[in-house]
């Protein structure tokens, strides 16, 4: 775990081997480090000067001699949010850009209509395409959530509620009764305004393994663990033709009853994400 903390900031394992060294011995010289690690010393000043051009280690003279001392472990905290604030920046540099990428590939740019995923990360891969969904966007799930959540993970089901929302993604969503969540258990599968979300039960005689939502002029679909496969479809006839068939069981389904303490917790956690 450690490990992967440092890899998202761009150290590699030496690197971090020499850090956590350091943080042991406090201020120390490339000598000093080069004999602790078993390395030779250019080897370690290279190590040294990644770290401290990164923001964990500082340097100082002492009697001509270079000293490194080691940031204190919260240092990581403070690199971290930056890290963020990069990305975030970045990504928003990137939406304008978008556009501007499009036109220049032409009215004529052709998209592959279907995409084929298989396995775990697949059909993640797959539900992240519904959060390239524009703002303001009202998104149809036909949703055995159950079998769709031990097709992926509840970690992942977690981050993709919290994205949506971020989003601004609406749902009108659509669970088989013997699919259905324990939102207790799972308190990211609420609704409501705060979720940007509607849910209803379908009726009793309908039952289902598959789901599909549709978002735009796509509709994705997804299998259960027992089969692990995915695909979306780019169709504006299939989109309006899925979307008719959900209004219509809309209609006749009835909204899905959850105590709102059971999602107070998760509700301030998600504050707390809206406002990173």
């Amino acid at each position: 775990m450690l490990q992967e903390i440092f890899e998202t900031l761009g150290f590699k394992e030496e690197e971090v081997r020499t850090y956590l060294l350091m943080l042991e011995r406090g201020a120390s010289t490339a000598g000093d480090l080069a004999k602790g690690l078993g390395q030779p010393r250019p080897t370690v000043y290279g190590y040294l000067e990644r770290l401290t051009a990164g923001g964990l280690v500082s340097r100082s003279q002492v009697r001509g001699v270079n000293v490194y001392v080691p940031e204190p472990g919260d240092k990581l905290r403070l690199l971290y949010r930056r890290k963020i604030a990069e990305i975030t920046a970045r990504e928003k540099m990137l939406d304008l850009a978008i556009p501007e990428l499009e036109r220049h590939a032409g009215v004529n740019l052709l998209r592959p209509r279907m995409q084929f995923f298989e396995g775990r990360s697949g059909m993640e891969a797959a539900l992240e395409d519904i959060l390239t969904a524009p703002a303001g966007t009202l998104t149809l799930s036909f949703w055995p959530i159950n079998a769709a959540m031990s097709a992926t993970s509840e970690d992942f089901f977690r981050y993709h509620n919290m994205e949506r929302i971020k989003r601004d993604i609406h749902i009108h969503g659509i669970w088989p009764r013997k699919q259905g969540a324990d939102i207790k258990r799972y308190p990211f599968m609420g609704w409501g305004e705060a979720y940007k979300r509607e849910l209803r039960y379908a009726p009793d005689e309908v039952e289902f393994t598959m789901g599909y939502w549709v978002y735009g002029n796509k509709t994705v679909f997804i299998s259960s663990r027992a089969e692990s496969y995915g695909f979306i479809m780019e169709s504006a006839e299939l989109a309006a033709m899925m979307s008719t068939q959900h209004n219509i069981v809309w209609k006749v389904s009835t909204p899905i009853p959850f105590n709102e303490k059971d999602v107070a917790r998760f509700l301030n956690e998600l504050k707390d994400y809206l406002g990173s």
